[in-house]
């Protein structure tokens, strides 16, 4: 058209280029309104391209929100098994997973056990549908064959059991799904809905198998914590508790008791030559024996009590809330005439017999600690009377008496019972010279027990070195003191057990004690006995010259009883020695006593060495001291050995004329001031 028109005359020009202008105007016209149309088109399609794409981010975004809630349920179900939880509490996370899966659905989990089913977990599931299903044979045994689906329960003939033994509404529907493997079910899940499932065949198809698998792993994993739960605390041979089971028991029978004011019994049983038997027969004859044993205690005890293998042959058995000793002992007595029964043992006949030790609470120990001790220290007591006895803890005897005596000192320590009592020394010309340290034992039932009773034996056992130890701290505290209420640094002599001065430390423990204190090496005496003259080796003698270097004296104390020899003496360079009291007792009375006194002060001073004389008494014991040269003495005649708080009074008076007393005298007839002894120019 555009061509046709552009070919008119020149004389039709003007309506020709008119025409063209509306005809390109129309075109443009018509080709906006075809663009607006594309346009409106193409908005329309992005739109709903737009909306579709909105609604398949939110449904994804669902889906992995669901998805990262399921992971967090099975992941949380994960940390319990590491954490240990207890098999319920891990499969009710199970069927909370299930549950938040088929929301609808209400679930249990059931496991079985030889021919009995138990419930292990429910969730939904109405309490009389809890009790039926506990019913014996209530659940099909069909559920612990493959993943099945029973329609109609209430019609169904095996289900019968189960709807019968309910009041409520029954379920619709049931979805099982075996837990374990096809050749051992340990259990099944069982899945209820009210309404028939949209399609049984795929209700809980993912989550169902899934939970199947969890449940599985966590009953292993329970079964194996469990065994070594049990092997933890149970004898491998016997099945009896063991040590450690035992004495959980124990504490908590002694906890118990002591709330309730009740009284309890520990027996200690332990056979007799049970190793020759073990010897001359077989390792397996022993362990058989020891099998029967078990068993036969068993029977032999109440119902509550409990019998555990500890070791060995050795048996512990806790006899809670008894009535008095006698039934306690009664029950040693029947364990006895138990063991002692003829056994019949792979065609051998044997006879075993036992002993038993027995400790009583409270009166025995007052912690399963000590009554265990006290039990074990009985048997070995029975042992050495003759075996096949009872012997209890509170009975008198020498080595049970060790025992007590050693259980005291532990709890002296523990519980601040010692004390140090202060005896004076007084020179021959009355002048004071000084203190000696003695420690007692001051028992809260007992009353004071002397150091005779316990220092022997804090020795043996190695006590004495935390004993010796307080007792120089404590001697320190008291120096400074005195110092610190105007009576000056009295000098003060404390006994040292050969146990401590062998210690590597001992050196350093005795500074550490004075610089504490501020307390002048000058003003401390270490007494050692005549035992460390004989036997104290290198580390002694180290220990000794470190001390001297610093300003500490030494005294053999007990001097002429043990192993004297000037040789040592010398060797040792002590500063003093300590006259025995058993020849200062007869000393006024017998020549020879006289004459062995004097001679001994005579070669003592002839070395250098004070002499300071235990065990004075008398007024005539103190003049025969004095005419055989004597120096030093100390004993009942001046002061008992006395608390701090009493001497008080005595060091107030000597502290009201300091120029005639306060004075040490180191030579007989000669006393220095004692601030010259002390503090030498």
């Amino acid at each position: 058209m555009t061509l046709y028109l552009t070919a008119v005359p020149h004389a039709f020009g003007p309506i020709a280029h008119r025409a063209r202008e509306l005809l390109f105007v129309g075109g443009i016209g018509l080709i906006a309104t075809a663009l607006l149309s594309f346009l409106k088109l193409r908005d329309r399609r992005h739109l709903l391209r737009e909306l579709d794409l909105r609604n398949a981010v939110s449904v994804r975004t669902e889906e992995l929100e669901r998805e990262r809630a399921r992971e967090r349920a099975r992941s949380g179900i994960l940390e319990m098994l590491v954490a240990n939880q207890s098999l319920g509490l891990v499969l009710d996370g199970i069927v909370q997973l299930i549950r938040n899966e088929i929301p609808a659905a209400r679930c249990a989990v059931l496991l079985h056990r030889a021919d009995r089913t138990h419930i292990a977990a429910t969730l939904g599931i109405p309490p009389d549908w809890v009790a039926a299903l506990n019913a014996p044979h209530a659940v099909p045994f069909e559920v612990r064959k493959q993943p099945c689906v029973f329609e109609t329960p209430a019609t169904d003939p095996a289900w019968k059991i189960f709807t019968g033994g309910i009041e409520s509404p029954p379920p619709a529907s049931v979805y099982s799904q075996p837990i374990g493997n096809p050749d051992s079910r340990t259990g099944a899940i069982l899945v209820f809905g009210m309404e028939a499932f949209p399609d049984g065949a795929e209700i809980g198809a993912e989550v169902l198998p899934y939970a199947a698998r969890l449940s599985q792993i966590s009953i292993e994993h329970s079964r194996f914590y469990d065994d070594l739960r049990f092997r933890a605390h149970h004898d491998g041979l016997t099945g009896l508790p063991n040590r450690v089971l035992f004495e959980e028991r124990l504490s908590r029978a002694v906890t118990e008791a002591r709330s309730l004011r009740q009284r309890l019994a520990i027996l200690y049983v332990d056979l007799d030559r049970f190793k020759q038997i073990n010897d001359s027969m077989s390792h397996r004859i022993g362990d058989l024996i020891l099998c029967e044993v078990a068993a036969r205690l068993g029977k032999a005890l109440r119902p509550g009590d409990t019998v555990a293998r500890i070791g060995g042959d050795e048996f512990n058995v806790l006899l809670p809330d008894i009535a008095a000793n006698a039934e306690a002992e009664a029950i040693s007595e029947r364990i006895l005439k138990s063991i002692r029964q003829t056994m019949h043992i792979e065609g051998r006949t044997l006879v075993v017999s036992a002993s038993v030790g027995i400790a009583f609470f409270p009166e025995d120990g007052e912690d399963a600690e000590d009554l265990q001790r006290d039990a074990d220290a009985a048997m070995y007591c029975a042992k050495g009377l003759g075996r096949d006895r009872v012997q209890s803890f509170s009975a008198r005897n020498d080595s049970l008496d060790r025992v007590r005596m050693e259980r005291e000192i532990r709890a002296g320590l523990r519980d601040n019972w010692f004390v140090v009592h202060y005896q004076p020394k007084i020179s021959a010309n009355g002048l004071f010279g000084g203190m000696e340290a003695l420690v007692r034992l001051n028992h809260p039932l007992h009353g004071q027990i002397p150091p005779a009773q316990f220092i022997p034996l804090s020795e043996e056992t190695g006590l004495i070195v935390p004993l010796g130890g307080w007792v120089l701290e404590e001697v320190c505290r008291q120096i400074a003191a005195w110092r610190a209420a105007g009576f000056g640094e009295i000098p003060v002599a404390v006994n040292v057990s050969p146990v401590q001065i062998a210690r590597p430390d001992f050196a350093q423990v005795v500074e550490d004690s004075l610089a504490r204190h501020a307390v002048s090496p000058f003003t401390l005496e270490l007494e050692l006995t005549e035992s460390l003259l004989i036997g104290g080796g290198e580390e002694s003698q180290q220990q000794m010259r470190r001390l001297r270097a610093i300003g500490i004296t030494f005294s053999i104390d007990d001097f002429g009883t043990g192993y004297s020899s000037l040789s040592y003496l010398h060797r040792l360079k002590v500063d003093a020695i300590k006259l025995d009291r058993s020849f200062v007792q007869s000393i006024d009375t017998d020549e020879a006593a006289r004459r062995l006194v004097q001679a001994m002060i005579g070669v003592a001073q002839g070395l250098g060495l004070n002499v300071i004389a235990e065990g004075v008494e008398t007024e005539a014991q103190r003049s025969a001291l004095v005419a055989a040269g004597c120096p030093m003495m100390q004993g009942y005649l001046f002061s008992r050995p006395q608390p701090p708080g009493a001497l008080v009074e005595f060091l107030s008076q000597l502290a009201s004329d300091p120029d005639d007393l306060f004075r040490l005298a180191r030579v007989a007839g000669t006393a220095l001031p004692l601030e010259e002894v002390l503090y030498p120019v």
